[in-house]
């Protein structure tokens, strides 16, 4: 059995041994795997056997490296990209996990051979710049697209309709409006796939893509300068034009063939 002294683990009920397993950290919904068994993302773990259950067949082991490279031909690494976790995240038992433990630093505490240390530039921890991200990450901090979807849904059924941006901002947090902008290329287009009436907020009720155009045409006419290297938006702007550009490198050029046509 797992045991976690200083860590409160939380549980979900599962198709497991006991029942339930425990996920960590990791914040529900998750996304299933297809064809296979499990979450993408999440490492089953049964509460009370502290096994593991293997993604592609199913079964509960307690050392899944041995497992998947005799019955599936696949090393710990090409397992943890298959299914979107760390690299770091261990494929064996606490149980496992806690003899290995006290057998290494034993070993680095007799002998100086054994100090290992992590080369410069090592591309096997579990966030490096210009890596991409696997999708563990996201679910420990509810963020994949399933769990955002549902903070949505949520959110909408509090309010009784579709909430504006600056509702979701109040709620969530800054941060996960950036995340909407940078994953789905503006709010309007994650609400729409969900099926959801955009609204306009009462705060920001003037806001279109032909305010942004003309905005930006008004201040290169006035100024005679271009936009490039310019901010002439305010805060309230800056966080509403992604929901008409995905960039506003794209909104520059969209001021620009405007301008265009006026010269013409």
């Amino acid at each position: 059995m797992p045991y976690y002294p200083t860590t409160k683990i939380k549980t979900i009920k599962y198709d497991s041994p006991s029942g339930t397993i425990n996920i960590n950290k990791w914040v529900p919904p998750f996304q299933k795997v297809e064809k296979g068994f499990g979450f993408v993302g999440v490492l089953a773990e049964d509460t009370k056997t502290g096994r593991l259950q293997c993604h592609i067949c199913g079964a509960w082991y307690e050392l899944l490296t041995t497992h998947i490279w005799a019955k599936h031909d696949l090393t710990s690494k090409e397992y943890c990209e298959n299914f979107e976790l760390f690299r770091s995240t261990a494929l064996k038992s606490m149980r496992i996990r806690k003899i290995q433990s006290e057998v290494m630093f034993k070993m680095r505490r007799g002998h100086y051979k054994h100090r290992m240390k992590f080369k410069k530039g090592n591309k096997e921890s579990a966030n490096r710049k210009g890596l991409r991200k696997p999708i563990e990450g996201q679910n420990r901090f509810g963020l994949c697209d399933l769990q955002v979807k549902e903070k949505i849904m949520l959110l909408k059924d509090k309010l009784g309709r579709t909430p504006a941006l600056t509702e979701v901002i109040n709620e969530y947090g800054g941060g996960f409006s950036t995340l909407i902008h940078n994953r789905y290329y503006g709010y309007l287009k994650l609400i729409r796939s969900l099926n959801m009436v955009p609204v306009t907020s009462s705060y920001t009720p003037k806001f279109s893509k032909k305010y942004f155009v003309e905005l930006g045409v008004n201040a290169v006419i006035k100024d005679g300068k271009e936009l490039i290297g310019r901010n002439i938006l305010n805060q309230s702007e800056e966080k509403n034009i992604y929901n008409y550009f995905s960039s506003q490198g794209e909104w520059k050029k969209a001021v620009g063939r405007k301008l265009n046509k006026i010269k013409k």
